[in-house]
Protein backbone atom coordinates (compact mmCIF):
# COMPACT_ATOMS: atom_id res chain seq x y z
CA UNK A 1 0.00 0.00 0.00
CA UNK A 2 1.52 3.33 -0.90
CA UNK A 3 -0.44 5.14 2.30
CA UNK A 4 0.12 4.90 5.57
CA UNK A 5 -4.31 3.90 6.84
CA UNK A 6 -3.57 3.79 10.01
CA UNK A 7 -2.30 7.23 11.06
CA UNK A 8 -4.90 7.93 13.45
CA UNK A 9 -4.42 4.72 15.95
CA UNK A 10 -6.13 7.45 19.00
CA UNK A 11 -9.41 7.42 16.59
CA UNK A 12 -9.28 4.62 14.07
CA UNK A 13 -10.17 5.76 10.33
CA UNK A 14 -9.54 3.82 7.51
CA UNK A 15 -8.83 6.27 5.00
CA UNK A 16 -10.51 6.14 1.44
CA UNK A 17 -8.18 4.34 -1.52
CA UNK A 18 -7.08 6.41 -3.53
CA UNK A 19 -6.41 4.00 -6.71
CA UNK A 20 -5.84 0.43 -7.36
CA UNK A 21 -2.66 0.75 -5.35
CA UNK A 22 -3.44 1.57 -2.37
CA UNK A 23 -5.73 -1.11 -2.03
CA UNK A 24 -4.71 -4.37 0.35
CA UNK A 25 -6.77 -6.84 -1.98
CA UNK A 26 -5.65 -8.25 -5.59
CA UNK A 27 -7.44 -6.59 -8.48
CA UNK A 28 -8.39 -10.20 -9.97
CA UNK A 29 -10.76 -9.94 -6.56
CA UNK A 30 -12.53 -6.68 -7.22
CA UNK A 31 -12.79 -8.02 -11.27
CA UNK A 32 -14.65 -10.85 -9.49
CA UNK A 33 -16.73 -9.17 -7.81
CA UNK A 34 -17.57 -6.82 -11.12
CA UNK A 35 -18.68 -10.01 -13.24
CA UNK A 36 -20.38 -11.50 -10.39
CA UNK A 37 -22.59 -8.33 -9.03
CA UNK A 38 -23.40 -7.48 -12.99
CA UNK A 39 -23.97 -11.13 -13.86
CA UNK A 40 -26.45 -11.48 -11.44
CA UNK A 41 -28.16 -8.22 -12.01
CA UNK A 42 -28.37 -8.61 -15.69
CA UNK A 43 -27.43 -4.61 -16.36
CA UNK A 44 -26.27 -2.17 -13.43
CA UNK A 45 -24.76 1.41 -13.66
CA UNK A 46 -21.64 1.55 -13.41
CA UNK A 47 -21.98 4.27 -10.20
CA UNK A 48 -24.48 1.59 -8.59
CA UNK A 49 -22.08 -1.25 -9.06
CA UNK A 50 -18.92 0.69 -7.27
CA UNK A 51 -21.56 2.17 -4.37
CA UNK A 52 -22.71 -1.98 -4.20
CA UNK A 53 -19.38 -3.17 -3.93
CA UNK A 54 -18.26 -0.11 -1.56
CA UNK A 55 -15.26 1.54 -3.47
CA UNK A 56 -14.72 4.76 -5.21
CA UNK A 57 -15.95 4.57 -8.45
CA UNK A 58 -13.04 6.78 -10.20
CA UNK A 59 -9.32 6.02 -9.93
CA UNK A 60 -10.49 2.44 -8.24
CA UNK A 61 -13.64 0.71 -9.80
CA UNK A 62 -13.58 2.89 -13.24
CA UNK A 63 -9.94 1.21 -14.94
CA UNK A 64 -11.06 -2.37 -13.89
CA UNK A 65 -14.22 -1.86 -15.86
CA UNK A 66 -12.22 -0.32 -18.80
CA UNK A 67 -10.29 -3.16 -18.79
CA UNK A 68 -13.34 -5.51 -18.76
CA UNK A 69 -14.69 -3.99 -21.35
CA UNK A 70 -11.39 -4.21 -23.47
CA UNK A 71 -11.16 -7.72 -22.52
CA UNK A 72 -14.92 -7.87 -23.97
CA UNK A 73 -16.64 -8.82 -20.97
CA UNK A 74 -18.17 -5.96 -20.25
CA UNK A 75 -20.34 -3.43 -22.57
CA UNK A 76 -21.59 -0.76 -22.13
CA UNK A 77 -25.39 -0.41 -22.76
CA UNK A 78 -26.45 3.52 -22.69
CA UNK A 79 -24.05 6.30 -22.15
CA UNK A 80 -24.12 9.28 -20.59
CA UNK A 81 -22.60 12.68 -19.97
CA UNK A 82 -20.47 11.13 -17.26
CA UNK A 83 -19.04 7.54 -17.03
CA UNK A 84 -20.32 6.41 -13.69
CA UNK A 85 -23.69 6.74 -15.46
CA UNK A 86 -22.68 4.11 -18.29
CA UNK A 87 -25.24 1.39 -18.04
CA UNK A 88 -23.21 -1.81 -18.05
CA UNK A 89 -24.14 -5.46 -19.47
CA UNK A 90 -22.00 -8.70 -19.24
CA UNK A 91 -21.18 -10.15 -22.50
CA UNK A 92 -21.60 -14.23 -22.57
CA UNK A 93 -17.08 -14.19 -22.47
CA UNK A 94 -18.14 -12.27 -18.88
CA UNK A 95 -20.67 -14.54 -17.63
CA UNK A 96 -18.67 -17.46 -18.54
CA UNK A 97 -15.52 -15.52 -16.85
CA UNK A 98 -18.33 -14.72 -13.47
CA UNK A 99 -19.85 -18.87 -13.71
CA UNK A 100 -15.64 -19.64 -12.62
CA UNK A 101 -15.09 -16.80 -10.28
CA UNK A 102 -18.89 -18.38 -8.71
CA UNK A 103 -18.00 -22.04 -9.01
CA UNK A 104 -14.40 -20.22 -6.36
CA UNK A 105 -17.14 -18.15 -4.05
CA UNK A 106 -20.28 -16.71 -4.60
CA UNK A 107 -19.82 -14.07 -2.70
CA UNK A 108 -21.46 -10.78 -3.91
CA UNK A 109 -21.42 -7.79 -1.75
CA UNK A 110 -19.05 -5.34 -0.03
CA UNK A 111 -15.24 -5.62 -1.44
CA UNK A 112 -13.38 -7.46 1.55
CA UNK A 113 -10.32 -6.07 3.42
CA UNK A 114 -7.03 -8.45 3.82
CA UNK A 115 -6.61 -10.21 7.02
CA UNK A 116 -3.33 -8.44 7.73
CA UNK A 117 -5.23 -4.81 7.14
CA UNK A 118 -7.98 -6.12 9.51
CA UNK A 119 -5.34 -7.49 12.04
CA UNK A 120 -3.78 -3.86 12.65
CA UNK A 121 -7.54 -2.32 12.74
CA UNK A 122 -7.90 -4.70 16.08
CA UNK A 123 -4.83 -3.33 17.33
CA UNK A 124 -6.03 0.11 16.82
CA UNK A 125 -9.20 -0.19 18.64
CA UNK A 126 -7.95 -2.82 21.35
CA UNK A 127 -10.07 -2.83 24.61
CA UNK A 128 -7.43 -3.04 26.53
CA UNK A 129 -5.43 -0.06 25.72
CA UNK A 130 -8.84 1.71 27.57
CA UNK A 131 -8.50 2.47 31.19
CA UNK A 132 -11.67 2.03 33.57
CA UNK A 133 -11.91 3.91 36.78
CA UNK A 134 -14.50 3.91 39.03
CA UNK A 135 -16.35 7.02 38.20
CA UNK A 136 -16.37 5.97 34.34
CA UNK A 137 -17.86 1.90 36.00
CA UNK A 138 -20.30 3.57 37.96
CA UNK A 139 -22.03 6.02 35.37
CA UNK A 140 -21.69 3.03 32.72
CA UNK A 141 -23.48 0.55 35.97
CA UNK A 142 -26.03 3.48 36.50
CA UNK A 143 -29.84 1.94 36.84
CA UNK A 144 -28.52 -1.37 37.95
CA UNK A 145 -28.88 -2.07 41.03
CA UNK A 146 -25.85 -4.67 42.59
CA UNK A 147 -24.12 -4.96 45.87
CA UNK A 148 -21.34 -2.68 46.06
CA UNK A 149 -18.90 -5.79 46.41
CA UNK A 150 -19.80 -6.74 42.81
CA UNK A 151 -18.93 -3.59 41.43
CA UNK A 152 -15.11 -2.78 43.17
CA UNK A 153 -14.47 -6.73 42.03
CA UNK A 154 -15.79 -6.17 38.06
CA UNK A 155 -13.67 -2.63 38.18
CA UNK A 156 -9.92 -4.95 38.06
CA UNK A 157 -11.87 -7.46 36.12
CA UNK A 158 -12.33 -5.52 33.16
CA UNK A 159 -9.22 -3.33 33.44
CA UNK A 160 -7.63 -6.57 33.12
CA UNK A 161 -8.89 -7.25 29.45
CA UNK A 162 -8.77 -10.90 30.83
CA UNK A 163 -10.97 -13.29 31.31
CA UNK A 164 -13.89 -13.05 34.25
CA UNK A 165 -16.31 -16.13 35.31
CA UNK A 166 -19.39 -14.65 36.93
CA UNK A 167 -21.36 -17.60 38.96
CA UNK A 168 -24.55 -17.05 41.28
CA UNK A 169 -27.81 -17.69 41.43
CA UNK A 170 -30.01 -16.96 38.06
CA UNK A 171 -31.81 -13.60 37.34
CA UNK A 172 -29.60 -11.53 39.41
CA UNK A 173 -28.26 -9.45 36.32
CA UNK A 174 -25.27 -11.40 34.76
CA UNK A 175 -25.89 -10.71 31.07
CA UNK A 176 -26.73 -7.25 32.19
CA UNK A 177 -22.80 -7.38 34.55
CA UNK A 178 -21.89 -7.93 30.43
CA UNK A 179 -23.30 -5.32 29.14
CA UNK A 180 -22.59 -2.58 31.43
CA UNK A 181 -18.65 -3.48 30.99
CA UNK A 182 -19.08 -2.96 27.00
CA UNK A 183 -21.01 0.14 27.92
CA UNK A 184 -18.21 1.30 30.46
CA UNK A 185 -15.45 0.72 27.55
CA UNK A 186 -17.89 3.27 25.50
CA UNK A 187 -17.22 4.53 21.53
CA UNK A 188 -17.88 2.82 18.40
CA UNK A 189 -14.88 0.67 16.15
CA UNK A 190 -14.64 -0.21 12.55
CA UNK A 191 -15.48 -3.32 11.30
CA UNK A 192 -14.79 -4.47 8.04
CA UNK A 193 -17.97 -5.87 6.24
CA UNK A 194 -15.64 -9.08 5.05
CA UNK A 195 -12.34 -9.91 4.90
CA UNK A 196 -9.88 -11.74 2.37
CA UNK A 197 -7.67 -14.55 3.83
CA UNK A 198 -5.31 -17.05 1.24
CA UNK A 199 -8.02 -16.03 -1.22
CA UNK A 200 -10.82 -17.04 0.79
CA UNK A 201 -13.69 -14.39 1.79
CA UNK A 202 -14.93 -14.78 5.89
CA UNK A 203 -18.05 -12.50 6.15
CA UNK A 204 -17.58 -10.61 9.32
CA UNK A 205 -20.20 -7.74 9.72
CA UNK A 206 -23.41 -9.17 11.14
CA UNK A 207 -26.80 -7.30 11.48
CA UNK A 208 -27.65 -9.29 14.17
CA UNK A 209 -25.17 -8.87 16.32
CA UNK A 210 -23.32 -5.38 15.48
CA UNK A 211 -25.27 -2.33 16.21
CA UNK A 212 -24.06 0.77 13.65
CA UNK A 213 -23.51 4.45 14.06
CA UNK A 214 -24.70 6.85 12.90
CA UNK A 215 -23.44 10.19 11.82
CA UNK A 216 -24.69 12.23 15.10
CA UNK A 217 -23.36 9.03 17.28
CA UNK A 218 -19.97 9.43 15.80
CA UNK A 219 -18.33 12.53 13.81
CA UNK A 220 -16.41 9.88 12.16
CA UNK A 221 -18.82 9.32 9.59
CA UNK A 222 -19.11 12.92 8.15
CA UNK A 223 -15.67 12.19 7.05
CA UNK A 224 -13.97 10.65 4.04
CA UNK A 225 -12.86 7.14 4.71
CA UNK A 226 -13.27 3.56 3.67
CA UNK A 227 -16.96 2.40 2.97
CA UNK A 228 -15.80 -1.10 2.89
CA UNK A 229 -15.94 -0.80 6.71
CA UNK A 230 -18.91 -0.44 9.15
CA UNK A 231 -18.49 1.80 12.20
CA UNK A 232 -20.54 -0.29 15.02
CA UNK A 233 -20.75 0.19 18.91
CA UNK A 234 -18.47 -2.41 20.60
CA UNK A 235 -19.81 -5.64 20.48
CA UNK A 236 -21.72 -7.69 23.48
CA UNK A 237 -22.39 -11.37 21.39
CA UNK A 238 -23.74 -13.64 24.23
CA UNK A 239 -24.48 -17.47 23.33
CA UNK A 240 -26.02 -19.70 25.80
CA UNK A 241 -26.59 -23.67 25.82
CA UNK A 242 -26.87 -23.79 21.84
CA UNK A 243 -22.87 -22.75 21.66
CA UNK A 244 -21.10 -26.04 20.01
CA UNK A 245 -17.63 -26.23 19.19
CA UNK A 246 -18.29 -26.10 15.81
CA UNK A 247 -19.92 -22.59 16.02
CA UNK A 248 -16.55 -21.32 17.94
CA UNK A 249 -14.54 -21.91 14.22
CA UNK A 250 -14.85 -20.45 10.97
CA UNK A 251 -18.32 -21.50 9.34
CA UNK A 252 -18.08 -23.07 5.82
CA UNK A 253 -20.62 -22.84 3.70
CA UNK A 254 -20.38 -25.55 0.62
CA UNK A 255 -23.17 -23.30 -1.14
CA UNK A 256 -22.04 -20.19 -0.97
CA UNK A 257 -18.49 -21.33 -1.26
CA UNK A 258 -17.78 -18.39 1.81
CA UNK A 259 -17.17 -18.38 5.27
CA UNK A 260 -18.83 -16.82 8.62
CA UNK A 261 -16.81 -15.50 11.02
CA UNK A 262 -17.37 -17.77 14.45
CA UNK A 263 -18.95 -15.46 17.67
CA UNK A 264 -15.63 -14.77 19.31
CA UNK A 265 -14.16 -13.19 16.14
CA UNK A 266 -17.69 -10.95 15.72
CA UNK A 267 -16.84 -9.76 19.20
CA UNK A 268 -13.50 -8.80 18.74
CA UNK A 269 -13.07 -5.35 20.25
CA UNK A 270 -16.08 -6.17 22.79
CA UNK A 271 -17.41 -8.98 25.04
CA UNK A 272 -17.84 -12.30 24.46
CA UNK A 273 -20.20 -13.73 27.21
CA UNK A 274 -20.57 -17.80 27.52
CA UNK A 275 -23.93 -17.84 29.39
CA UNK A 276 -25.36 -20.75 31.07
CA UNK A 277 -21.98 -22.12 31.15
CA UNK A 278 -22.36 -26.11 31.96
CA UNK A 279 -25.57 -26.66 30.18
CA UNK A 280 -23.94 -26.78 26.88
CA UNK A 281 -23.37 -30.37 24.87
CA UNK A 282 -19.77 -30.74 25.65
CA UNK A 283 -18.02 -31.79 28.74
CA UNK A 284 -17.35 -28.09 30.34
CA UNK A 285 -13.69 -28.88 30.54
CA UNK A 286 -12.99 -29.24 26.73
CA UNK A 287 -14.90 -25.70 26.14
CA UNK A 288 -12.67 -24.21 29.05
CA UNK A 289 -9.67 -25.89 27.04
CA UNK A 290 -10.76 -23.94 24.04
CA UNK A 291 -9.66 -20.53 25.58
CA UNK A 292 -6.19 -21.41 26.60
CA UNK A 293 -4.26 -20.60 23.78
CA UNK A 294 -6.50 -17.43 22.86
CA UNK A 295 -6.87 -15.88 26.53
CA UNK A 296 -2.15 -16.70 26.88
CA UNK A 297 -1.62 -15.40 23.32
CA UNK A 298 -4.68 -13.26 22.29
CA UNK A 299 -4.77 -15.36 18.97
CA UNK A 300 -7.07 -17.24 17.98
CA UNK A 301 -6.28 -20.26 15.27
CA UNK A 302 -9.04 -20.98 12.95
CA UNK A 303 -9.38 -23.74 10.39
CA UNK A 304 -10.00 -23.28 6.67
CA UNK A 305 -12.25 -26.15 5.27
CA UNK A 306 -8.47 -26.82 3.52
CA UNK A 307 -7.46 -27.85 6.86
CA UNK A 308 -5.15 -24.64 6.71
CA UNK A 309 -4.82 -23.02 10.09
CA UNK A 310 -5.16 -19.10 10.02
CA UNK A 311 -4.38 -16.74 12.88
CA UNK A 312 -6.84 -14.27 14.09
CA UNK A 313 -6.37 -11.82 16.87
CA UNK A 314 -8.22 -12.25 19.99
CA UNK A 315 -8.89 -9.15 21.48
CA UNK A 316 -12.62 -9.60 23.57
CA UNK A 317 -13.08 -9.33 27.34
CA UNK A 318 -14.42 -13.47 27.39
CA UNK A 319 -16.71 -13.78 29.90
CA UNK A 320 -18.46 -17.12 31.54
CA UNK A 321 -21.57 -17.05 33.54
CA UNK A 322 -23.56 -19.84 35.02
CA UNK A 323 -26.38 -20.56 37.44
CA UNK A 324 -24.74 -23.81 38.31
CA UNK A 325 -22.04 -24.56 40.88
CA UNK A 326 -18.37 -24.12 39.80
CA UNK A 327 -17.44 -27.32 41.77
CA UNK A 328 -19.69 -29.18 39.91
CA UNK A 329 -18.46 -28.22 36.37
CA UNK A 330 -14.66 -27.94 36.27
CA UNK A 331 -11.75 -28.13 39.13
CA UNK A 332 -10.04 -26.30 40.95
CA UNK A 333 -6.73 -26.23 38.14
CA UNK A 334 -9.08 -25.21 35.89
CA UNK A 335 -10.76 -22.50 37.71
CA UNK A 336 -7.64 -21.01 37.93
CA UNK A 337 -6.98 -20.42 34.00
CA UNK A 338 -9.93 -18.09 34.72
CA UNK A 339 -8.77 -14.42 35.85
CA UNK A 340 -11.26 -13.26 38.28
CA UNK A 341 -13.98 -15.08 39.79
CA UNK A 342 -17.37 -13.11 40.75
CA UNK A 343 -20.10 -13.82 42.59
CA UNK A 344 -23.72 -12.20 41.49
CA UNK A 345 -25.35 -12.96 44.35
CA UNK A 346 -28.85 -12.14 45.61
CA UNK A 347 -29.78 -8.43 46.58
CA UNK A 348 -30.31 -7.22 49.85
CA UNK A 349 -33.75 -6.80 51.09
CA UNK A 350 -32.74 -2.96 51.32
CA UNK A 351 -31.37 -3.37 47.32
CA UNK A 352 -34.40 -5.03 46.52
CA UNK A 353 -36.64 -2.50 47.27
CA UNK A 354 -34.64 -0.02 45.31
CA UNK A 355 -35.11 -2.64 42.43
CA UNK A 356 -38.52 -2.77 43.06
CA UNK A 357 -38.62 1.15 43.53
CA UNK A 358 -36.59 1.44 40.31
CA UNK A 359 -38.97 -1.34 38.33
CA UNK A 360 -42.37 0.98 39.01
CA UNK A 361 -40.59 4.25 37.49
CA UNK A 362 -40.25 2.21 34.25
CA UNK A 363 -43.42 0.92 33.92
CA UNK A 364 -45.66 3.97 35.44
CA UNK A 365 -46.85 1.94 38.92
CA UNK A 366 -47.10 3.22 41.84
CA UNK A 367 -44.50 2.43 44.85
CA UNK A 368 -45.39 1.56 47.62
CA UNK A 369 -42.99 0.38 50.75
CA UNK A 370 -45.62 -2.09 52.68
CA UNK A 371 -46.70 -3.36 48.95
CA UNK A 372 -43.15 -4.64 48.81
CA UNK A 373 -43.27 -5.88 52.53
CA UNK A 374 -46.09 -7.72 52.25
CA UNK A 375 -44.33 -9.56 48.95
CA UNK A 376 -41.81 -10.65 50.81
CA UNK A 377 -43.87 -11.66 53.53
CA UNK A 378 -46.48 -13.44 51.92
CA UNK A 379 -44.55 -15.07 49.24
CA UNK A 380 -41.07 -15.26 50.14
CA UNK A 381 -40.63 -15.79 53.38
CA UNK A 382 -42.89 -18.51 54.04
CA UNK A 383 -41.74 -20.44 51.38
CA UNK A 384 -37.84 -20.26 51.64
CA UNK A 385 -37.58 -18.61 48.66
CA UNK A 386 -34.52 -16.13 48.18
CA UNK A 387 -34.85 -12.80 46.48
CA UNK A 388 -34.16 -12.34 43.36
CA UNK A 389 -33.13 -8.71 41.30
CA UNK A 390 -35.34 -10.04 38.07
CA UNK A 391 -38.90 -10.33 40.79
CA UNK A 392 -39.59 -7.18 40.83
CA UNK A 393 -39.34 -7.04 36.61
CA UNK A 394 -41.30 -9.84 36.78
CA UNK A 395 -44.01 -9.65 39.28
CA UNK A 396 -44.72 -5.95 38.23
CA UNK A 397 -44.94 -6.73 34.31
CA UNK A 398 -47.88 -9.23 35.58
CA UNK A 399 -49.53 -6.77 37.84
CA UNK A 400 -49.91 -4.45 34.91
CA UNK A 401 -51.19 -7.32 32.50
CA UNK A 402 -53.81 -7.75 35.09
CA UNK A 403 -54.26 -4.06 34.51
CA UNK A 404 -54.76 -3.72 30.93
CA UNK A 405 -56.57 -6.67 30.97
CA UNK A 406 -59.23 -4.59 33.35
CA UNK A 407 -58.50 -1.59 31.35
CA UNK A 408 -57.40 0.10 34.83
CA UNK A 409 -54.88 2.53 35.33
CA UNK A 410 -51.57 1.11 36.51
CA UNK A 411 -51.74 0.85 40.42
CA UNK A 412 -50.59 -1.69 42.95
CA UNK A 413 -52.39 -3.31 45.82
CA UNK A 414 -52.22 -6.97 47.94
CA UNK A 415 -54.66 -8.91 45.47
CA UNK A 416 -52.79 -7.75 42.36
CA UNK A 417 -49.47 -9.00 44.38
CA UNK A 418 -51.15 -12.47 45.27
CA UNK A 419 -52.73 -12.71 41.66
CA UNK A 420 -48.97 -12.00 40.32
CA UNK A 421 -47.42 -14.26 42.65
CA UNK A 422 -49.55 -17.18 41.59
CA UNK A 423 -49.35 -16.70 38.53
CA UNK A 424 -45.43 -16.79 38.49
CA UNK A 425 -44.40 -19.11 41.12
CA UNK A 426 -44.58 -22.66 41.01
CA UNK A 427 -46.02 -24.87 43.89
CA UNK A 428 -44.72 -28.25 43.35
CA UNK A 429 -46.09 -29.49 46.64
CA UNK A 430 -49.36 -28.74 45.63
CA UNK A 431 -49.00 -29.85 41.55
CA UNK A 432 -51.79 -32.58 41.28
CA UNK A 433 -50.18 -36.07 40.39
Amino acid sequence: MSQDIFANASLFLPEEPQSLDDLDISKSMIEALILKTVAARSTMTAGDLADFIDLPYFNVVEPVIEQLREAKMLDVMRGGLQAHSYLLAITDLGRDKASAFYDQSAYIGPAPVSIDVYAESVRSQTIRSIQINRRRLSSAFEGLILEEEILKQIGPATNSGQSMFLYGPPGNGKTSVAERIVEAFGGGIFIPHAIEVNGAIIRLFDEYNHLPLTEEEDIRLTQRYDKRWRLIQRPVIIVGGELTMESLDLIWSDSSRFYEAPFQMKANGGCFMIDDFGRQRMDPRELLNRWIVPLEKKVDFLTLHTGIKVAMLFDTLLVISTNLDPKDLVDEAFLRRLRYKIPITNPSPENFKKIWQLESGIKGIPFSDEVVDYFIRKHIQPTGRNLRGCLPRDILALVLDQCRYHQTQPTISPDLIDFAANAYFVDFESTPK
